[in-house]
């Protein structure tokens, strides 16, 4: 009998399981599913970047990272951190919070208020219902996104409900249309919608004033939510659902959480899921609070229509005649700012692309693809249709790279640079290699392979191959410097003579083969620069005299002298 029962409660919990996938009421009535969106898993939040990540938003002010904090809040831990949507650790900031030091940080959200784009930060959860009128919101001027960590000193917004009762809410939200900010309390019956207008001079406890409630108790346990910044769409999920709500015309948001949502059929059910954040109208994340490596999930409405907001899309230049393949093919990737996008293997859908810290992010210039294929760029996802209608959704990782700090001494190459990027690989006999390799298969390009230098300002590169001669050509910031030259065992001397940081680039002509850049040198002396763009020092103990302006230079073994012998 007993052995019966336990087989009659694994029947129900299977029942309840369908009962979940087949859709949700609200208020008595099955909801209407959305089926635009797609879900695919772009990345992973590891446990060391954030463990227990209960707050997600994406950022304004530098485009294509995530920030995150976890359910940790005390001590070092009062922290939120930048990613990219891969799951890669970019930036930690160390909030300072005068006044409160609550913990249990549920929620984070970004918007924008007199121009300016904004942090919020949620103290707002209370599973002991304690508080009643000590629950805080942490603002401040969202910082652009760089490697390393800062320190930022918050404002504080102190508030309780209108009720004067202790709420736990795990979801906070900003309007960008009204300057609001909207929060749901997590009860096991009928979430309430409340809201707050966003100002920087309160002072006391401000009351939040209720809205409606959300759903009759079969949609409940609300723990994440946003809202996308153009305003159109308010979305609010519990572990089994996500919930849309579309707003029409210019109403408020109060009057358009009354309205009947649909749910999102795409999503499927995340343990402890309590993080929800769009990029845009179009694509929203999710991940999860947990102890362990986690996910992250990226919903695209793939069939959306290009709308004003989106960017302009570059044109895409004329493919040669060639037979129409099934599906979709895609070959290569080139970014705005030249650097050649790239898939790590052939089983991922993850595209890496950087570019020099302080600019612009880049977007996607052009792509190779089969024949009849287009694509299109929605904020991070790159969208390709195929000419049998096969659709795929890439994700976009692009990543800020800081350039080298300079100095005047040669620096030994030692696989540790984080400056350098887009070699396959680093080893004590190859150094920085340039030829290809079997695992990283697509940084070939049309037989050529590449990496790229993120430099200081300077006037002079020498760089200085391995024991074999290189035939390669160099572009700074994408502008091809000469012809194709050989670098020499001992070095080869570039005038690149940049006022700023720039992307240096080595586009090596071998496929196969040993060598590599194991060390370089940068010079910095705007008066007696070297003035050749092409220029090779011709190494084995030979000299390279120059003249410029009335000055003589001369290269040996990759060293630069003055005619008086005093090397520079």
């Amino acid at each position: 009998m007993k052995r019966i029962f336990l087989l009659s409660v694994a029947g129900l919990l299977m029942a309840t399981e369908a009962m979940w996938a087949a859709g949700i009421k609200y208020d008595g009535t099955a909801l209407t599913e959305n089926t635009e969106f797609t879900r695919t898993e772009c990345g992973t939040m590891g446990k060391k970047t954030m463990k227990e990540t209960s707050g997600l938003a994406c950022s304004r002010q530098t485009t294509g990272y995530l920030w995150a904090h976890g359910d940790e809040n005390t001590g070092s831990n009062r922290k939120i951190v930048a990613v990219t949507a891969a799951g890669t650790l970019t930036m930690t900031v160390n909030l300072t919070t005068p006044g409160s030091d609550r913990d249990d940080w549920e929620d984070i959200a970004t918007g924008v208020y007199n121009g300016k784009n904004y942090l919020f930060v949620g103290a707002i959860g209370d599973n002991d219902l304690q508080f009643k009128d000590q629950y805080y919101i942490y603002y401040f001027e969202e910082p652009a996104v760089s490697t390393g960590s800062k320190t930022i000193t918050t404002g504080v917004i102190c508030f309780g409900y209108p009720d004067n009762q202790a709420h736990n809410t795990e979801t906070l939200m900003y309007d960008n249309i009204e300057q609001m900010l909207y929060i749901v309390d997590k009860v096991d019956d009928v979430c309430h919608l409340y809201k707050l207008p966003f100002r920087t001079d309160y002072s006391g406890v401000q009351t939040l004033t209720e809205v409606c409630a959300l759903g009759n108790g079969t949609f409940s346990l609300a723990n994440g939510g946003d809202i996308s910044p153009d305003g159109q769409w308010m979305a609010i999920k519990n572990e089994k659902y996500v919930l849309l709500w579309e707003r029409q015309g210019n109403e408020s948001l109060s009057t358009t959480a009354q309205r009947r949502p649909v749910q999102v059929k795409a999503y499927e059910k995340e343990e402890q899921s309590e993080s929800l954040a769009w990029l845009d109208a179009n694509v929203f994340y999710t991940t999860s609070d947990s102890k362990k490596d986690t996910p992250i999930y990226r919903y695209t409405r793939g069939d959306a229509p290009t709308t004003p907001e989106d960017p302009e899309q570059p044109e895409q230049p004329e493919q040669p005649e060639q037979p129409v393949v099934a599906g979709v093919v895609l070959n290569e990737i080139f970014m705005s700012n030249t650097y050649s996008g790239y898939i790590t293997d052939k089983d991922t859908t993850t595209i890496h692309a950087f570019y020099l810290a302080g600019e612009p992010m880049p977007t996607v210039d052009s792509c190779t693809v089969n024949a009849g294929t287009t694509w299109l760029q929605r904020g991070d996802s790159l969208l390709l249709t195929g000419a049998d209608s096969t659709k795929a959704a890439y994700l976009l990782d692009v990543q800020a790279v800081e350039p080298r700090e300079f100095t005047a001494d040669s620096i030994t190459l030692d696989g540790t640079e984080t400056w350098i990027i887009g070699a396959y690989g680093f080893d004590d006999t190859k150094k920085w290699r340039w030829s290809k390799t079997d695992d990283d298969y697509s940084r070939e390009r049309a037989g050529r392979t590449h990496l790229e230098l993120f430099l200081p300002a300077c006037d002079t590169v020498i760089l200085y191959s391995m024991d074999k001669e290189r035939e390669v050509r160099v572009y700074v910031n994408g502008k091809a410097l000469g012809s194709k030259f050989k670098v020499l065992t001992k070095g080869s001397a570039l005038a690149v003579q940049q006022t700023e940081a720039f992307m240096l680039t080595i586009s090596s002509a071998q496929s196969s083969g040993d060598g590599g850049l194991k060390a370089l040198r940068m010079i910095r002396n705007q008066e007696t620069a070297i003035p050749s763009p092409s220029l090779v020092g011709e190494g084995r103990g030979e000299a390279t005299k120059l003249l410029r302006n009335g000055q003589l230079f001369i290269i040996r073994d990759g060293r630069v002298f003055n005619a008086q012998g005093l090397e520079l």
